[in-house]
Order: C-alpha cells, then structure tokens, then sequence
C-alpha cells in the first residue's frame, strides 16, 4: 500500500510492465510524456501513488493492448480515486445506502465476491441498480458529486466480478456489459467536471468492455459518446469518422429511435467540422424520428441515458447551431428543455434552458431570455458541473443583473 493510503504498487507494476512490454526504458518513456524519469521510478515502485494523467500518459506512449480489459479499466479507475478520502470498504455503502439509494442487499452482495467466487446474474443485477443509483444523483448533483465512489467500485469489485468464475455465457456477456455501463457514467462524470483527458480513457474503456461483452451495438453506443465528446470539447477533427462507424456497427439492431440517436451525432459531428452538406443529409436521414414520443424499445444502456427523446432534440439544436440556422436551433432548443424533466433530470434540463435563453438572446427576444434564465439559475448554481459554471458565466456576461438576487446563500460570484 502506497504512502497514500492507496493501491500504488500494484498500479506501479502493471505500468512497469507495459513500459517493458513496449520495449521502453523510464528514460525513453520520460523522453515521451510530461513527468521526469524520477518521478515515474517513484511511480513504478509504489513510492508514489499514480495519478489518473500519470496512468493515461503511459497507456498513450505504451499502447492500450498491453492490457486487458478489465486491467485497464482498474488501473483507470484506482489512479482516479482521490486516496483520503475513502475507506475500502465502506466507498459507495456510504455514498448510497446513506442516503437510500440503493439496497443494503446489493452491497453486501457484492463485498463479498473474489475472484474465486461464482457470480449469476443476481450479482450482475446488483451491479446494474449501484450503476443506475449513481447515475441518478448524478443528474440531479453533477459529475462532482460521488465521482471517487464510481472510480473506487469500478476498480474494485467490480474489477473482481469480471474476473470471477460466471454461470454461463449470457452472464459472462451481461457482466461485461454491465461494466461497460459504469465505465461510461465514470466518463461521463469526468467530462462533466471538465475533465476530458480522463472522460476519454474511461470511455474507451468502456468501449473495449462493451466489444468483450458482444452485447449486440453496445460499442456502437460508446463510439457515439466518443464522438460527442470531440465536438463538445471543440476538437471534432476525427468525430465524424467515429460517429459513422458508430452507425456501421450497430447496423440497425438497435432499433430506428437509438439509431436515430446515433444519426443525429453523424449530423452534429459534420456541422461542426463545416460539412454542412453532410449534415444536413444525416438530418433527413433521421427526420422521421425527432418526435418527442418514444416509439420502440430500447436497450438498457441507451435508455438510461435517454429516457425520452430530449437527448436527440437536443443534438438536432446543437447541429442546427453549429450550421448557423439560429431559428431552427432555438426552436429545437425550446422543444429539448419542455421534453426534459426539471426534477429526475435537473442539469440537463438547466443546460438546455440556458442554451435557449442565450439563443432568445441572439434573436433579439430578451424578455423571454431573461424569463427563461431566471428559472434556471437555481437548477444552474446547484449542480456540481464543470458545465453548468460555464452556462452561468455565459448567462452572467449576457444579462448581468440577473446575478443580483437570484444567487443562493453562500454561492460565490462567477
């Protein structure tokens, strides 16, 4: 155990085996990444606990393939984990079942397996309602709020579950997928925190557990995450090729609302590299299914990160946008934050009344801006999001006075 409380020398070995696998000296290594051959020997002994940059600068220069799946994604997520302040066996117990968000049962069933263990689709079940509790307060929290949780059970228990004996194939499968899952939230919390360097190893590591899994355009759904994240982060450069690989790999199996989902990225992705003929193509590609009502099933991990078709309308605004179509993007933008639930999904739905404020704005409607901001504002100042600080500086540059008395108690000014 590293100085730190942590889980540094086991995290030090596996590096040093990568950097030996890829035929590399620290030397060589030091030579091609932002940390000193000292401070990586510290690393590689355990001296020093890695932290989540260290941990992806080495897959960077040493290669993701030295490693399997579920090495990467523990190796990921223990670096991740700020290391004073959890204790091992009590991480999400605290987090959730303190505020009754999950079971007790779940819990306890999963402190309990080891790789020896025999692990049924009860097991994976209880993943699934930890994944789903955590992604609820992240909704209505932000990726700040339980972030160290996530790392912590990802690169623990469920690490072990991954390496247990399984029933049978379909749980062998329904496990991977199930990692893949909370590897995605883990992501998504890190993106949301401004953290893109992280998001993107997490989502690529949810991408190699989802194509272990085989579960039927599961990797297509995080090559779509991939994706977006260029184009949210103002780096779209490879962002259309990964959205239209998204669509070839889930070629149509996922049904016409998720593919519409996965269409609509290819749309976005193009306008915000400047093709808009690409764009709007992709767009008449998916027309027929940007309605506000749900019309077949989806999978699990689609449909719980899009409950409802708010997510697709709001990637229609955000290509309109991008192409310069300010009407259509504020109609779109308008429809979006109407069709998103202000109390299970409380971020995004400020996000995106903020978005339509600002484009009321542009439009020269500021009456209906500055109405539509003041709803917002304590949805905005509530959540812990890299994002909604920027949509509050946004709005605060626009319409200034509006920070006069609408801030809660305590908050700081922007």
């Amino acid at each position: 155990m590293g100085t730190d409380g942590g889980f540094a020398p086991d995290i030090g070995e596996r590096l040093r085996a990568a950097r030996q696998a890829a035929g590399l000296s620290l030397a060589e290594l030091a030579a091609r990444i932002p940390f000193s051959r000292s401070y990586l020997g510290h690393v590689e002994t355990g001296t020093r606990a890695p932290s989540a940059d260290v941990v992806a600068a080495y897959l960077r220069a040493c290669g993701e393939m030295t490693c399997d799946p579920v090495t990467l994604v523990s190796m990921l997520g223990r670096a991740d984990v700020d290391r004073r302040s959890f204790l091992r066996t009590s991480v999400y117990s605290a987090a959730l079942s303190a505020t009754a968000l999950v079971s007790q049962s779940d819990v306890a069933r999963l402190m309990r397996i080891d790789e020896s263990a025999h692990v049924g689709m009860p097991e994976v079940r209880a993943v699934q309602g930890i994944t789903d509790a955590f992604l609820r307060m992240d909704e209505v929290k932000g990726g700040g709020i339980g972030r160290t949780a996530v790392a912590e059970f990802l690169s623990t228990d469920v690490a072990s579950l991954l390496r247990s004996r399984f029933a049978d194939s379909t749980v062998r499968s329904a496990a991977f997928s199930a990692a893949a899952e909370l590897a995605y939230l883990a992501g998504f919390k890190a993106h949301d925190a401004g953290e893109d360097g992280i998001a993107q190893r997490y989502f690529l590591s949810a991408l190699r557990l989802a194509e272990e899994s085989q579960m039927p355009g599961q990797d297509a759904w995080v090559l779509r995450i991939l994706a977006m994240q260029g184009t949210d982060i103002g780096q779209p450069h490879f962002s259309p090729a990964l959205a239209e690989a998204a669509v070839t790999r889930d070629g149509g199996q996922l049904g016409p609302d998720a593919t519409a989902l996965l269409t609509i990225a290819v749309a976005r992705c193009h306008a915000e590299t400047g093709d808009h003929g690409g764009a709007l193509a992709a767009l008449r590609t998916a027309e027929p299914h940007v309605t506000p009502d749900l019309t077949s099933e989806q999978p699990r991990w689609v449909s719980m990160w899009c409950p409802n078709k708010g997510t697709v309308v709001d990637q229609v605004a955000k290509t309109f946008l991008a192409l310069g179509d300010l009407a259509n993007a504020e109609r779109y933008c308008e429809l979006a934050t109407g069709i998103w639930d202000r109390e299970t999904h409380a971020r995004v739905w400020a996000l995106s009344a903020a978005e339509t404020g600002l484009l009321h704005w542009k439009r020269g409607k500021h009456t209906d801006a500055v109405d539509m901001w003041r709803s917002a504002l304590p949805a905005l100042h509530a959540v812990d999001s890299a994002r909604t600080t920027a949509a509050l500086c946004k709005i605060r540059r626009t319409a200034p006075e509006l920070f006069e008395d609408t801030a809660p108690t305590g908050t700081p000014a922007l």
